[in-house]
């Protein structure tokens, strides 16, 4: 098989090794010295000390990088070099909707009647030409009860497919080059055969990615025009199809995703004025847009020892909570899908008071739409703690993996899931609130010793 074609590549002939990449990098900060050694020990292809196993891919290294050379894709180089000698790390299963016992699988024994029907519609249904596709998301697919039932939804042909895989985004950042390759071309198999032209990606990743990383490193052209969700809501705003009477009158801090440093102001200023439309009065968090940090999904596509994983998410997780709150905002708000999931679960490990919300669920509650919170996130935060304390027991006793299917089989349909005995078990002893304390104290007690994060 022909391997990824990298237009986008780390660009040797431009790089000077001067180290700005990783010395002005918000996560690691190296000293100058060390980090231009980091540098030529990526370039030379031998194992760094710090920049493979602390990374959390958050793009910033190239927007520092003077010389325009692409650090972040000589990172995933080295990433791709590892998966294809050694496989994924075990606990890697939990993202691949095409393994056994992923999270999507699980999680539907807690899934409510309403939201199992609205997954199954979306995940079912077959656009017609003319439709306007609204991809819901992996990562929605977790919390569909975030748009689920709203009026905003009458706008489009709503579709949820697992194995688009968010277009190969989550996996590209551990630089799985090969699979993402093949996702692609999925992809864009199922958009061709359903012959539609306009397409709102819920997820800012998924846009870049169709627009952007599909064509121009993976040789996957799309004919249809994918807008970004928020540049979609903010027109209709604007040409006053949607209304927004319930002014709320609510501070909020915004939290910008990694994936929205890719194309800047394109993605961060929207957020912002949807927002302000929705009567919300912003305090800006102290790193925010190019140096915004990563809200802990990032940390788990870093190559360190399996069971470090979890711990260094919620580690770098709890920056941005602790962010958040110095900001005495009432609110964090967030427009990605994959980064409220992880956030909700940080703050209940946490035990952190800020509210949380998607910003769909802001515009909601501005059009007037009743919703379940905070209870249904409560819930379904200690349903996402479940599935990763589940995960990375099994991955203790499990090998590494390659990737071999993109497409998952029917027999393992998340609506054909295992009875998963110990995962209800576990859920049951989170169900008493003395259980809940301790884990969380244990898990705080934890993180110093079981991460890998360093400087």
């Amino acid at each position: 098989m022909v391997g990824p074609k990298r237009v986008l590549s780390f660009r040797e002939d431009l790089c000077t090794v001067c180290g700005e990449c990783f010395h002005q990098c918000q996560v690691m900060h190296l000293p100058l010295d060390v980090a231009k050694k980091e540098m030529q020990k990526l370039i030379d292809g031998v194992q760094t000390d710090y920049v493979l196993s602390n990374c959390n891919t958050c793009l910033a290294c190239n927007l520092s990088c003077p010389q325009q050379a692409n650090p972040y894709q000589l990172i995933l180089e080295r990433w791709n070099d590892k998966y294809k000698n050694s496989g994924a790390p075990p606990i890697y299963t939990y993202v691949c909707p095409t393994e056994d016992d992923n999270m999507w699988q699980i999680l539907n024994i807690f899934l409510s009647n309403q939201e199992q029907r609205w997954i199954y519609r979306w995940m079912h249904t077959v656009p017609k030409p003319d439709d306007n596709v609204l991809l819901i998301g992996n990562f929605t697919h977790l919390f569909p009860f975030i748009i689920g039932g709203s009026a905003l939804l009458d706008h489009f042909t709503p579709l949820d497919r697992l194995d688009q895989w968010e277009g190969g985004a989550y996996l590209y950042q551990g630089g799985y080059m090969d699979v993402v390759q093949k996702i692609a071309r999925r992809t864009k198999k199922d958009f061709d055969g359903w012959g539609v032209k306009n397409v709102v990606t819920l997820l800012d990743a998924v846009s870049y990615f169709c627009n952007e990383i599909h064509p121009r490193e993976m040789g996957v052209t799309h004919d249809q025009n994918f807008t970004n969700f928020n540049t979609w809501l903010l027109h209709k705003l604007d040409k006053g199809e949607i209304q927004l009477p319930n002014q709320l009158d609510l501070t909020v801090t915004l939290h910008d995703n990694c994936y929205s440093k890719a194309l800047g102001d394109v993605l961060w200023n929207p957020p912002r004025q949807i927002l302000e439309k929705c009567g919300c009065k912003i305090i800006e968090m102290k790193h925010i847009k190019k140096e915004s940090l990563c809200c802990g999904f990032g940390a788990g596509a870093s190559w360190v020892k399996n069971v470090s994983i979890p711990f260094d998410m919620i580690y770098e997780s709890s920056k941005k909570i602790k962010e958040a709150e110095e900001t005495g905002a009432k609110a964090l708000v967030s427009y990605c899908g994959g980064c409220v999931y992880l956030l909700w679960a940080t703050r209940e490990l946490l035990r952190s008071k800020i509210d949380i919300y998607h910003i769909v669920e802001v515009v909601r509650m501005s059009m007037g739409e009743k919703l379940e919170y905070p209870s249904v996130h409560v819930a379904r935060a200690w349903d996402i703690i479940t599935l990763f304390t589940y995960s990375l027991i099994l991955s203790l006793v499990r090998r590494n993996f390659f990737i071999s299917k993109i497409t998952y089989d029917k027999s393992m349909s998340t609506y054909q899931p295992k009875r998963y005995g110990l995962v209800r078990v576990i859920r049951y002893l989170f169900n008493i609130p003395i259980i809940r304390y301790a884990y969380s104290k244990i898990f705080q007690f934890l993180i110093p010793f079981m991460k890998t994060r360093k400087f």
